[in-house]
Protein backbone atom coordinates (compact mmCIF):
# COMPACT_ATOMS: atom_id res chain seq x y z
CA UNK A 1 0.00 0.00 0.00
CA UNK A 2 1.45 3.34 -0.92
CA UNK A 3 2.10 5.98 1.77
CA UNK A 4 0.53 9.35 1.26
CA UNK A 5 2.59 11.75 3.42
CA UNK A 6 1.54 15.55 4.77
CA UNK A 7 2.33 18.63 3.48
CA UNK A 8 2.41 22.10 5.43
CA UNK A 9 2.96 25.19 4.01
CA UNK A 10 3.90 28.44 6.57
CA UNK A 11 2.57 31.21 4.37
CA UNK A 12 5.49 33.74 5.09
CA UNK A 13 6.13 36.82 3.01
CA UNK A 14 9.91 37.46 1.99
CA UNK A 15 10.03 39.85 5.33
CA UNK A 16 8.97 37.31 7.71
CA UNK A 17 11.62 34.82 7.10
CA UNK A 18 14.22 33.97 9.26
CA UNK A 19 16.90 35.90 7.80
CA UNK A 20 15.44 39.01 9.22
CA UNK A 21 13.35 37.82 12.44
CA UNK A 22 15.74 40.33 14.24
CA UNK A 23 15.95 42.95 11.63
CA UNK A 24 12.44 43.49 11.06
CA UNK A 25 9.79 43.63 14.04
CA UNK A 26 6.22 42.58 13.42
CA UNK A 27 5.04 46.02 14.15
CA UNK A 28 7.24 47.56 10.62
CA UNK A 29 5.52 44.42 8.44
CA UNK A 30 2.97 46.23 7.25
CA UNK A 31 5.51 49.51 6.41
CA UNK A 32 7.25 46.81 3.85
CA UNK A 33 5.75 45.98 -0.01
CA UNK A 34 4.21 42.69 0.02
CA UNK A 35 4.69 39.93 -2.15
CA UNK A 36 2.57 37.52 -0.47
CA UNK A 37 -0.05 37.18 -2.61
CA UNK A 38 3.03 36.65 -5.74
CA UNK A 39 4.36 33.74 -4.05
CA UNK A 40 1.20 32.30 -2.57
CA UNK A 41 -0.13 32.16 -6.34
CA UNK A 42 3.20 30.20 -7.67
CA UNK A 43 2.68 27.66 -4.72
CA UNK A 44 -1.00 27.00 -5.18
CA UNK A 45 -0.07 26.97 -9.70
CA UNK A 46 2.63 23.77 -8.81
CA UNK A 47 0.59 21.98 -5.84
CA UNK A 48 -2.29 22.24 -8.60
CA UNK A 49 -0.27 20.81 -11.65
CA UNK A 50 0.41 17.63 -8.99
CA UNK A 51 -2.88 17.39 -7.57
CA UNK A 52 -1.30 17.95 -3.94
CA UNK A 53 -3.09 19.03 -1.09
CA UNK A 54 -1.61 21.43 1.71
CA UNK A 55 -2.07 22.60 5.49
CA UNK A 56 -1.38 26.34 4.94
CA UNK A 57 -0.44 27.64 8.31
CA UNK A 58 -0.96 31.35 9.01
CA UNK A 59 -0.17 33.98 11.28
CA UNK A 60 -3.25 36.31 12.58
CA UNK A 61 -1.37 39.50 10.65
CA UNK A 62 -1.79 37.56 7.65
CA UNK A 63 -5.44 36.82 8.55
CA UNK A 64 -6.21 40.49 8.70
CA UNK A 65 -4.31 42.02 5.52
CA UNK A 66 -5.03 39.00 2.78
CA UNK A 67 -8.52 37.51 3.38
CA UNK A 68 -9.08 36.96 -0.30
CA UNK A 69 -5.84 34.93 -0.49
CA UNK A 70 -6.46 32.99 2.35
CA UNK A 71 -10.13 32.07 0.72
CA UNK A 72 -8.72 30.79 -2.76
CA UNK A 73 -6.39 28.92 -0.86
CA UNK A 74 -9.09 27.07 0.62
CA UNK A 75 -11.26 27.64 -2.67
CA UNK A 76 -8.76 24.99 -4.46
CA UNK A 77 -8.69 22.05 -1.76
CA UNK A 78 -6.39 23.45 0.69
CA UNK A 79 -6.55 23.33 4.65
CA UNK A 80 -6.00 26.52 6.73
CA UNK A 81 -4.51 26.69 9.79
CA UNK A 82 -3.68 28.85 12.66
CA UNK A 83 0.11 29.70 13.65
CA UNK A 84 1.13 31.68 16.30
CA UNK A 85 4.04 34.23 15.70
CA UNK A 86 6.79 33.78 18.94
CA UNK A 87 9.02 36.79 18.47
CA UNK A 88 12.23 35.75 18.54
CA UNK A 89 13.79 37.60 21.96
CA UNK A 90 10.18 36.09 23.44
CA UNK A 91 11.38 36.30 27.13
CA UNK A 92 8.09 36.32 28.91
CA UNK A 93 5.26 34.59 28.06
CA UNK A 94 1.41 36.40 28.15
CA UNK A 95 -0.66 33.04 28.53
CA UNK A 96 -4.12 35.35 28.44
CA UNK A 97 -2.97 37.41 25.09
CA UNK A 98 -2.01 33.79 23.57
CA UNK A 99 -5.13 32.30 24.17
CA UNK A 100 -7.57 35.35 23.03
CA UNK A 101 -4.94 35.19 19.96
CA UNK A 102 -5.72 31.46 18.81
CA UNK A 103 -9.46 31.66 19.64
CA UNK A 104 -10.00 35.06 17.58
CA UNK A 105 -7.96 33.80 14.69
CA UNK A 106 -9.60 30.34 14.36
CA UNK A 107 -13.05 32.27 14.29
CA UNK A 108 -11.75 34.94 11.33
CA UNK A 109 -9.85 31.83 9.42
CA UNK A 110 -12.98 29.97 9.40
CA UNK A 111 -15.29 32.96 8.23
CA UNK A 112 -13.12 33.43 6.17
CA UNK A 113 -13.02 30.13 4.24
CA UNK A 114 -16.31 28.78 5.78
CA UNK A 115 -14.97 26.08 7.26
CA UNK A 116 -13.59 24.59 10.80
CA UNK A 117 -10.35 25.26 11.69
CA UNK A 118 -8.37 22.51 13.80
CA UNK A 119 -4.63 22.97 13.43
CA UNK A 120 -1.81 25.28 15.13
CA UNK A 121 1.84 25.79 14.88
CA UNK A 122 3.95 27.71 16.88
CA UNK A 123 7.65 28.03 17.54
CA UNK A 124 8.95 24.82 19.55
CA UNK A 125 10.06 27.19 22.11
CA UNK A 126 6.65 27.77 22.76
CA UNK A 127 5.87 24.58 23.05
CA UNK A 128 8.14 23.68 25.11
CA UNK A 129 7.48 25.52 27.54
CA UNK A 130 3.84 25.93 28.04
CA UNK A 131 2.97 22.74 26.54
CA UNK A 132 0.44 21.44 29.67
CA UNK A 133 -1.93 24.57 29.81
CA UNK A 134 -1.39 25.21 25.89
CA UNK A 135 -2.85 22.08 24.88
CA UNK A 136 -5.74 22.04 27.60
CA UNK A 137 -7.09 25.63 26.07
CA UNK A 138 -6.29 24.23 22.80
CA UNK A 139 -8.84 21.81 23.32
CA UNK A 140 -11.02 23.63 24.85
CA UNK A 141 -11.00 26.21 21.59
CA UNK A 142 -11.62 23.47 19.29
CA UNK A 143 -8.51 22.41 17.83
CA UNK A 144 -7.42 18.51 17.17
CA UNK A 145 -3.59 19.24 16.32
CA UNK A 146 -0.47 21.22 17.39
CA UNK A 147 2.38 20.99 14.86
CA UNK A 148 5.63 22.61 15.91
CA UNK A 149 7.85 24.03 13.58
CA UNK A 150 10.96 23.63 14.95
CA UNK A 151 14.63 25.26 14.49
CA UNK A 152 16.86 22.90 12.19
CA UNK A 153 18.38 20.96 14.63
CA UNK A 154 16.21 19.73 17.27
CA UNK A 155 17.66 17.56 20.41
CA UNK A 156 14.96 14.01 20.19
CA UNK A 157 14.95 14.58 24.09
CA UNK A 158 12.68 17.70 23.65
CA UNK A 159 9.56 15.85 22.74
CA UNK A 160 9.62 15.34 18.94
CA UNK A 161 7.70 12.66 18.98
CA UNK A 162 4.26 12.63 17.56
CA UNK A 163 1.45 11.50 19.92
CA UNK A 164 -2.03 10.93 20.18
CA UNK A 165 -3.22 11.64 23.96
CA UNK A 166 -7.18 11.86 24.05
CA UNK A 167 -7.55 12.49 20.49
CA UNK A 168 -5.37 15.63 20.53
CA UNK A 169 -2.69 15.47 18.48
CA UNK A 170 1.47 16.51 18.41
CA UNK A 171 2.38 16.12 15.05
CA UNK A 172 5.97 17.53 14.02
CA UNK A 173 8.03 17.38 11.18
CA UNK A 174 9.71 14.37 10.58
CA UNK A 175 13.38 14.27 11.56
CA UNK A 176 16.18 12.03 10.58
CA UNK A 177 19.47 11.52 12.94
CA UNK A 178 22.46 12.39 12.60
CA UNK A 179 24.74 11.72 15.67
CA UNK A 180 23.52 13.19 18.31
CA UNK A 181 20.58 15.64 16.35
CA UNK A 182 17.60 15.78 14.68
CA UNK A 183 17.02 17.29 11.57
CA UNK A 184 14.16 17.83 9.87
CA UNK A 185 13.78 15.63 6.46
CA UNK A 186 11.71 18.01 4.30
CA UNK A 187 11.73 21.94 4.96
CA UNK A 188 12.52 25.20 3.08
CA UNK A 189 16.29 24.73 4.29
CA UNK A 190 17.42 21.06 3.71
CA UNK A 191 15.85 21.03 0.37
CA UNK A 192 17.67 23.39 -1.00
CA UNK A 193 20.94 22.78 0.56
CA UNK A 194 21.06 18.87 0.09
CA UNK A 195 20.95 17.25 -3.35
CA UNK A 196 17.82 15.96 -4.28
CA UNK A 197 18.59 12.63 -4.58
CA UNK A 198 19.65 12.84 -0.54
CA UNK A 199 16.25 14.21 -0.20
CA UNK A 200 14.37 11.22 -1.38
CA UNK A 201 16.55 8.87 -0.32
CA UNK A 202 15.52 10.03 3.33
CA UNK A 203 11.76 10.15 2.42
CA UNK A 204 11.88 6.40 1.13
CA UNK A 205 14.08 5.43 4.65
CA UNK A 206 11.62 7.23 7.07
CA UNK A 207 8.68 5.30 5.20
CA UNK A 208 10.07 2.02 5.21
CA UNK A 209 11.58 1.83 8.50
CA UNK A 210 8.65 3.61 10.40
CA UNK A 211 5.91 2.49 8.28
CA UNK A 212 4.05 5.81 8.38
CA UNK A 213 3.96 9.36 6.66
CA UNK A 214 6.44 11.94 6.27
CA UNK A 215 5.53 15.27 7.81
CA UNK A 216 6.98 18.12 5.35
CA UNK A 217 7.42 21.81 5.63
CA UNK A 218 7.85 24.41 3.34
CA UNK A 219 7.50 28.34 3.37
CA UNK A 220 5.61 30.17 0.50
CA UNK A 221 9.08 33.13 0.46
CA UNK A 222 11.10 30.32 -0.99
CA UNK A 223 8.80 30.84 -4.23
CA UNK A 224 9.72 34.29 -4.72
CA UNK A 225 12.48 34.87 -6.99
CA UNK A 226 12.06 38.19 -7.71
CA UNK A 227 11.52 39.26 -4.10
CA UNK A 228 13.36 42.72 -3.27
CA UNK A 229 17.20 43.01 -1.74
CA UNK A 230 17.13 43.88 2.02
CA UNK A 231 19.36 43.48 5.19
CA UNK A 232 19.33 40.67 7.07
CA UNK A 233 20.25 39.40 10.47
CA UNK A 234 24.14 38.54 9.35
CA UNK A 235 25.55 38.06 6.10
CA UNK A 236 25.29 34.27 7.02
CA UNK A 237 21.60 34.29 7.16
CA UNK A 238 21.52 36.19 3.84
CA UNK A 239 23.64 33.50 2.25
CA UNK A 240 21.16 30.85 3.38
CA UNK A 241 17.53 33.11 2.64
CA UNK A 242 18.76 33.49 -1.15
CA UNK A 243 20.67 29.58 -1.48
CA UNK A 244 19.11 27.92 -4.76
CA UNK A 245 16.42 30.30 -4.65
CA UNK A 246 15.64 29.84 -8.27
CA UNK A 247 16.01 25.93 -8.19
CA UNK A 248 13.30 25.73 -5.73
CA UNK A 249 10.09 25.12 -7.75
CA UNK A 250 12.42 22.18 -9.70
CA UNK A 251 13.11 20.75 -6.58
CA UNK A 252 9.40 20.66 -5.06
CA UNK A 253 8.34 19.68 -8.91
CA UNK A 254 10.69 16.37 -8.53
CA UNK A 255 9.38 15.64 -4.81
CA UNK A 256 5.81 16.07 -5.76
CA UNK A 257 5.96 13.85 -8.50
CA UNK A 258 8.06 10.96 -6.97
CA UNK A 259 5.56 10.97 -3.34
CA UNK A 260 2.09 11.44 -2.90
CA UNK A 261 1.14 14.60 -0.36
CA UNK A 262 -2.16 15.44 1.00
CA UNK A 263 -3.15 17.92 3.70
CA UNK A 264 -2.32 17.12 7.78
CA UNK A 265 -5.65 16.63 8.45
CA UNK A 266 -6.50 14.20 5.64
CA UNK A 267 -3.59 11.62 6.24
CA UNK A 268 -3.76 12.07 10.57
CA UNK A 269 -7.00 13.07 11.97
CA UNK A 270 -9.25 10.83 9.22
CA UNK A 271 -6.42 7.82 9.47
CA UNK A 272 -4.15 7.87 12.46
CA UNK A 273 -6.73 8.60 15.07
CA UNK A 274 -9.01 5.95 13.53
CA UNK A 275 -6.06 3.35 13.54
CA UNK A 276 -5.41 4.42 17.14
CA UNK A 277 -9.42 4.20 17.74
CA UNK A 278 -8.94 0.78 16.73
CA UNK A 279 -6.36 -0.39 18.69
CA UNK A 280 -7.59 1.00 21.97
CA UNK A 281 -4.29 2.33 22.75
CA UNK A 282 -4.77 5.33 24.37
CA UNK A 283 -1.42 7.72 24.27
CA UNK A 284 0.33 6.17 21.66
CA UNK A 285 2.88 7.21 19.52
CA UNK A 286 2.81 7.73 15.85
CA UNK A 287 6.22 8.85 14.16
Amino acid sequence: MTIINALTINVEDYFQAPAFQYSIKESDWGLLSPRIEYAVDRVLLLLSDHHVTATFFVYGWTVNHFPLMLKKIAEQGHELAYRHYCPPDMKHLNQRDIIANFNRYKDQLSQVTGRGVVGYRSGMQLCCATLAWLEEELVLAGYEYSSANGPNKVDKSEGVINCVVDHFQHLNVSTHKVLTKQYEIINTNSIRLRKYELSRKLVACFIEETRTPVLGCISTWVMDNLQPNIRADSLFKKWLHGYHIRETPLILHQLFSEYDWQTVSDIYLHKVLQLNSMKKRKGRCVS
